[in-house]
């Protein structure tokens, strides 16, 4: 069997004696530094979570907006469009109107014109048909 001697128990002694001290001395502050650091980065972590989240609202609300700007853009330059067209439209009708008045100026002034040649032509008319006597008979007709 085993024999039990002080040097034995001396072992133990300083083995728990060496423990203690270690403990106290270089295990408690280690475990004191991991501890530290385990929550100094869980408060990164939910630091980084809380600055997600946040940026998650801020892209959400960015594209709320960025919607709204482009569907009130989208409105607006269909609301100019249909203005310029509705413009487009007025002065077309108007020019057609402006033409059309000219027109029938110029036909009723062409047809004016053309009345007074005729009256003209039927008050000459004797003194053409004089001339072109005496020209094909080569003598004045008296």
């Amino acid at each position: 069997m085993l024999s039990l001697d002080w040097t034995f128990f001396g072992q133990i002694v300083l083995f728990l004696v060496l423990w203690a001290f270690l403990h106290r001395f270089l295990f408690e502050p280690q475990f004191d530094v991991i501890q530290q650091r385990e929550q100094r980065s869980e408060g990164a972590l939910r630091q980084a979570q809380q600055i997600q989240a946040e940026v998650g609202g801020m892209e959400e609300q960015y594209k709320s907006r960025f919607t709204a700007a482009r569907t009130g853009t989208m409105q607006e330059v269909d609301t100019v469009y249909r203005h310029a067209e509705e413009q487009a439209q007025a002065i077309a009708d108007a020019a057609r109107t402006e033409a059309d008045k000219i027109l029938a100026d110029m036909q009723a002034t062409l047809q004016q014109e053309i009345a007074d040649a005729r009256k003209e032509l039927q008050s000459r008319a004797p003194e053409f048909a004089r001339n072109i006597s005496e020209k094909l008979l080569g003598r004045p007709l008296t």
